[in-house]
């Protein structure tokens, strides 16, 4: 499950990173908002938001018939040895082979990551500044 969350954190940071750089050059065109306090903020804590939707999905929230289908659930079959040579020519599975709930803790865990690699130069340039 590192794969994926790690494929798709990288995947957020960059489009966010696009997006902030976008609106620093063509909106902020008077230079009064900062890119690091000011978008960099709303970015972060547009991560947090997103990472409770996730964490409400953990706990049972569901939104109905919004998006959602209900598909029946596959059993993946697990090892019951722990050498290394038992998973040599196990393929390496993608996000879409996840089971609903490991879909669910690799978007939590990486809109978490995202929101902090966001908000700590945030909170930095607010106490410099």
């Amino acid at each position: 499950m590192i794969r994926p969350m790690i494929y798709q954190s990288v995947t957020k940071i960059a489009v966010a990173l696009v997006l902030s750089l976008l609106w620093d050059r063509w909106i902020n065109t008077e230079n009064s908002l900062s890119l690091f306090r000011d978008a960099f903020f709303v970015v972060g804590i547009f991560f947090l938001m997103l990472a409770w939707i996730q964490y409400l999905k953990l706990d049972g929230v569901k939104l109905h018939h919004l998006l959602e289908e209900r598909k029946k659930k596959k059993k993946v079959k697990r090892h019951n040895t722990r050498d290394i040579v038992d998973f040599a020519d196990e393929k390496i599975i993608s996000f879409a082979e996840l089971e609903d709930d490991e879909r669910v803790v690799c978007r939590f865990i990486g809109n978490l990551l995202c929101a902090f690699l966001y908000l700590i130069p945030a909170l930095i340039a607010l106490i410099i500044l």
